[in-house]
């Protein structure tokens, strides 16, 4: 990355202000740390997971990377736009499981998705897991909630 004034991922129509940190990345997850925002921005890759233990062992990994943080003092943006859709039964199971480890603790969640149909299916999650979140397609109104006061 270059130092610019603002930061875009590619194909994104919102700013990312300022030149993030980079907190972690591999092949499924890249995480970015704005300090000045006290914001967290992971971004999902196009990758699908080979396996449920290649699952868990990234968001492990992820989890392990996010509690480097004070996670009450940021806000997470997480973009799932890239994310290969999937909703077989071990997956869900798997993900119910994990979801917490990735944006438990947050003072506030958001997160991006490609579509409507990615929309409901992240409200569906909110309802099993418990975790509020705002869920959009619009990053603006995202970065708009979290700049609204707690």
């Amino acid at each position: 990355m270059t130092q610019s004034s603002s930061w875009r991922r590619p194909g994104s129509t919102g700013e990312f202000p300022a030149l993030p940190n980079q907190l972690f990345r591999n092949e499924y997850f890249s995480v970015y740390v704005d300090e000045r925002m006290r914001l967290v921005r992971t971004v999902r890759s196009d990758k699908p997971f080979a396996s449920l233990t290649e699952f868990e062992r990234v968001f492990t990994e992820l989890g392990e990377a996010l509690d480097r943080l004070d996670r009450q003092r940021y806000v997470i943006l997480a973009d799932v736009r890239a994310a290969p859709g999937r909703n077989d039964p071990d997956f869900e199971a798997a993900l119910l499981r994990m979801r917490p480890r990735w944006l438990g603790g947050f003072r506030k969640v958001g997160v991006l998705v490609q579509t409507t149909v990615g929309v409901m299916q992240i409200q569906r999650y909110a309802r099993q897991d418990g975790i509020k979140r705002l869920v959009t397609i619009d990053e603006a109104e995202i970065l708009r909630y979290f700049a609204q006061a707690d």
